[in-house]
């Protein structure tokens, strides 16, 4: 497997690590960690296939278009999109100063569920992908 897409894959992995331990006291940091993971585990199969990104773009829908429309993992990697708001809304103050919202708490465990079901099978397919 090539160096940055076994790190992002281990990444994503200590942000999912993150998010569950985070989960029921932060949950807005959970759900960054979240994001976090999904976006690692999607630029690991993008470094696989050689498709060039740019590091500071975040937007998961976006970098999951550049994968081929019939790409093995594109589907499942566009689902990860309804997380990138993760990323700053729950982070920052709402327009007018006013706390962020807390991510649902069975929206964020599904997101768990959902991400970390595809960590082993994406690592795997880096592993062989690259051999």
């Amino acid at each position: 497997m090539k160096p940055a897409a076994a790190s992002f894959v281990a990444l994503a992995k200590e942000d999912l690590a993150v998010a569950r331990r985070l989960l029921a006291v932060h949950p807005r940091h959970s759900a960054f960690a979240l994001e976090q993971a999904a976006e690692k585990l999607l630029k690991s199969v993008l470094t696989t296939e050689g498709i060039s990104f740019s590091a500071g773009h975040h937007q998961l829908g976006r970098l999951a278009e550049l994968l081929p429309a019939e790409h093995l993992w594109r589907a499942d990697l566009m689902a990860f999109d309804s997380y990138t708001s993760f990323a700053t809304a729950t982070r920052y103050p709402r327009p007018g100063g006013g706390m962020p919202e807390e991510p649902p708490r069975e929206v964020l465990e599904a997101g768990l569920k959902e991400v970390s079901a595809l960590v082993s099978e994406i690592e795997d397919w880096c592993r062989e992908k690259d051999d």
